[in-house]
């Protein structure tokens, strides 16, 4: 299978400081700042190496991925690079790669320069925040509100509050661009978050869709030699372009909303539907409106309103009853003189709802909404974020918008791929959703990886992501090692700790199963470890829960630092 063409390679890697372009890069391979970066790490690399007595011939580059998997993932990764750390691994280390649930713990991680200097104070840190909880509902409301106000606002927004604040309990207010002075130096190894463009999944194109975040650069990631790929500056990423040219700076989101982003576990849409409704539910709750003192009648009334434009949306997205709600608005509504218009809409949706189709009671939402929306986002002037906030939550919801983000290649003319440059919005989501690791990213040509530490944290089979990525190189004519699909069925239940995956002119996979017969033992405590650690598991992990997943996760780098070390000092020492 031939690889679509991405990009057109006619324009420069780097354009010149004063072109209005120089945000926007076209290119093969990593960028000069990258190079600049991987090459300080090697020097540093490389003295670790000889500290060994090692006959250095080449610094190998070693890539570490850390799998998705909810909560799970996140305390399995923190363990992972504490022990890699501890055992005197993480300096021979050139790239850290994530891909959903690792990537709460890498932004925490990163975040402040500090905790990669001690990742046992860093670990401890991590075991406080999740027993403490997250903070009161004031930060929570506010930090939507505030998110609200932006028009690329989106679920992802809601997930980020919802789910990834109140799981890791930790807001994380930098961003991944302040991460360049230490990642630059080769101080720490360098970051590659993954997420992938939904539209291009959906459409066929996964091979094109992976999106990746750097310090550097954010986008659409390099293929093979002859086909480039299409970046933004990081700290531009989001902001609206137009032919190239930046027409309205966006700041910078933060770590938090990467998180989120990266880590927004869409698989199973019923699980998130729910979660979703939960949350809202505890927002809609007397209590919770006490606290934040809307108590105002009028107030109330637009909020029960919202409240019950919500179950609407909810239910019909959920396939429920809706008429029952349609009924609740039409009493709420009965008798308030701003919203005689929408009452008579409801009434006609009432009357012609059972003998539509699906489609058009979705767009009989859709209108109803419109019709409301100036009704219910006028009034009272000292609560109106609240209110857009949760008006901005049913449209995302009923459209099921995740992850909007300024398309940086709108019109852009350098583009042949018209699907990449005909939208203003693209939108992001968890790359888990094509390979639960980040394997295309780390992989040759595109970071010419010689040594790859695969730690797979994910739910079910232990080799999904092996064998996906196997079949994704096949694709695109990417070098990977052969993997043998029938062994690994055969082990899929009771794994080893280590598997090894090497060939002529291609990079050592190191695959880790994190839940395995040796940190285990039998088949039996395999799968209640999987049942304790789910990756829909909302509810908090004792203390006792985290440190046996810490423990886990350590003993696969622990058990195996020999076998690594192999590895790398022949990777080292080949001419």
């Amino acid at each position: 299978m031939a690889i679509p063409q991405q990009v057109a390679c006619s324009a420069k890697s780097h354009a010149g400081p004063c072109d209005e372009s120089s945000h926007i890069s076209i290119r093969v391979g990593i960028s000069e700042e990258e190079k600049a970066a991987v090459k300080n790490r090697s020097e540093l690399v490389l003295k670790a190496l000889k500290n060994l007595g090692l006959n250095v011939k080449k610094v190998p580059v070693v890539s570490v991925l850390v799998s998705g998997g909810g909560l799970r993932a996140a305390i399995a990764c923190q363990g992972v690079l504490s022990e890699l750390s501890h055992v005197g691994l993480l300096d021979k280390v050139t790239y850290v790669a994530g891909v959903s649930g690792s990537t709460w713990c890498m932004s925490s991680l990163f975040s402040q320069s500090d905790r990669w200097k001690d990742l046992n104070k860093a670990e401890n840190e991590f075991r406080q925040r999740l027993q403490n909880g997250p903070g009161d509902i004031s930060t929570v409301v506010d930090g939507l509100c505030n998110a609200a106000a932006r028009d690329d606002y989106s679920l992802t927004d809601l997930w980020l509050y919802s789910v990834v604040y109140c799981l890791t309990s930790e807001f994380l207010s930098t961003c991944l661009s302040h991460v360049r002075e230490q990642s630059g130096m080769g101080t720490v190894p360098y970051p590659v978050f993954a997420a992938i463009d939904h539209h291009l999944k959906k459409n066929g194109r996964e091979i094109n869709a992976w999106f990746e975040f750097t310090p550097d650069w954010a986008g659409y990631s390099t293929l093979d030699q002859s086909t480039p790929g299409a970046y933004v500056s990081t700290t531009h990423c989001g902001s609206k372009f137009e032919e190239g040219k930046l027409i309205q700076e966006k700041p910078e989101r933060d770590f938090s909303y990467l998180q989120a982003l990266c880590g927004s576990a869409l698989a199973d849409k019923d699980v998130i539907k729910e979660k979703i409704k939960e949350f809202m539910e505890f927002i809609f709750h007397p209590e919770t409106q006490e606290k934040m003192l809307f108590t105002d009648p009028e107030e109330v009334t637009l909020t029960n309103i919202l409240e019950e434009l919500f179950n609407l949306v909810y239910t019909f997205k959920t396939h429920g009853d809706c008429l029952l709600i349609l009924e609740n608005l039409k009493h709420i509504m009965t008798g308030e003189k701003d919203f005689s218009e929408a009452l008579a809409w409801i009434n006609e949706m009432i009357d012609s709802w059972g003998k539509s189709s699906q489609d058009d009671q979705e767009k009989l939402i859709k209108d109803f909404l419109r019709k409301s929306s100036m009704e219910v986002l006028e009034g009272l002037s000292n609560v109106p974020s609240f209110r857009r906030f949760l008006h901005k939550t049913i449209w995302r919801l009923l459209l099921w918008k995740w992850g909007t983000t300024n398309n940086f290649l709108y019109k852009y003319g350098h583009i042949k791929d018209k699907t990449l440059t005909e939208k203003e919005n693209i939108h992001l989501i968890d790359a888990g959703l094509a390979i639960n690791s980040a394997y295309p990213l780390v992989l040759p040509p595109v970071r010419n990886t010689d040594i790859i530490l695969s730690f797979d944290f994910s739910a079910g089979d232990p080799f999904e992501t092996i064998k996906a990525t196997e079949k994704y190189c096949k694709a695109g004519n990417i070098p990977f090692p052969p993997v043998d699909d029938s062994k690994l069925d055969q082990d899929a239940k009771h794994p080893c700790d280590l598997y090894i995956f090497e060939g002529e002119k291609v990079p050592v996979v190191m695959h880790f199963p994190l839940f395995n017969k040796v940190n285990c033992g039998s088949e039996e405590v395999i799968k209640q470890r999987h049942k304790t650690y789910e990756t829909f598991r909302f509810t908090k992990y004792s203390d006792e829960e985290v440190c046996q997943l810490l423990e886990d996760s350590k003993a696969n780098v622990r058990n195996n630092k020999d076998a690594i070390y192999e590895k790398i000092c022949k990777r080292a020492e080949a001419p």
